[in-house]
């Protein structure tokens, strides 16, 4: 986008994208046992803040975790951004996405891979026409995701999201270790951004929160950081639900 600075109010227009790409965040593994699987989620940072619902599900004759899956998403952001000369703007933007992919798993970790499409409409308040991300777009998403065994009780879990036909990305890293009590804890890198900027997070969680028989819940919470300099705080909850 022409004429906007990535100062303290962050946020280009594309910068959002990566915040709603945080989309599969659950710090459990995948429950292979069970045929489908709902996501939702909330996150809050500096002058941004998003929330998601998704589901997982197998293709007929196909199982989680050993076949081909189908993943549907809805979310929503709100952000503000700077534009020069020193003019605040406010962002709303709900996106929809629909995906297939496949998934393999073993006693030692999991993966998956998907490819969809995704529909984003953003509502810009003053209007800004040289946001190329006004209006509503519809672009392919690809995604990878997996986790594996570390050793001494601890696992990696990763994974890396691209919009194709935008130069942008997002990946997070996350190592967990099952505490006495069945909670899971660790640190989590997340790094996202464009051809014009970089974001780095840093942060901890714990998950494994039990609500009721099956859901179960993950908090967390970090530190931000813009590569222009520009630092701050964010905090998000996440909901998992084998059914």
């Amino acid at each position: 986008m022409m004429g906007i600075t990535r100062a303290p109010i962050f946020r280009s227009s594309q910068g959002r994208l990566r915040l709603l790409l945080a989309s599969l965040i659950v710090a459990t593994a995948p429950a292979w046992a069970q045929e489908r699987i709902a996501l939702a989620g909330l996150e809050a940072g500096r002058d941004n803040g998003y929330a998601y619902w998704g589901t997982v599900l197998p293709l007929p004759g196909q199982h989680l975790g050993q076949g081909f899956v189908q993943r549907y998403w809805l979310d929503y952001v709100a952000y503000r951004y700077e534009k020069l000369p020193q003019q605040d703007i406010d962002a709303k933007a709900a996106g929809v996405e629909a995906a297939l992919g496949y998934q393999q798993s073993s006693a030692n970790g999991w993966w998956g891979a998907y490819l969809g499409p995704r529909y984003a409409s953003t509502r810009l308040s003053p209007d800004d026409p040289g946001n190329n991300d006004r209006g509503g777009h519809l672009r392919a998403k690809l995604q990878f995701e997996g986790e594996t065994e570390l050793g001494a009780g601890w696992r990696l879990n990763g994974i890396a999201s691209h919009l194709i036909g935008q130069s942008s990305y997002w990946l997070r890293f996350r190592a967990q270790t099952r505490l006495d009590n069945q909670l899971l804890l660790g640190p989590e890198l997340v790094v996202q951004g464009d051809l014009s900027y970089r974001l780095f997070k840093l942060g901890v969680y714990v998950g494994g929160i039990k609500l009721g028989r099956d859901a179960a819940l993950t908090v967390k919470a970090g530190a931000s950081k813009l590569d222009s300099g520009s630092a701050g705080a964010y905090a998000g909850i996440e909901w998992y639900l084998p059914y």
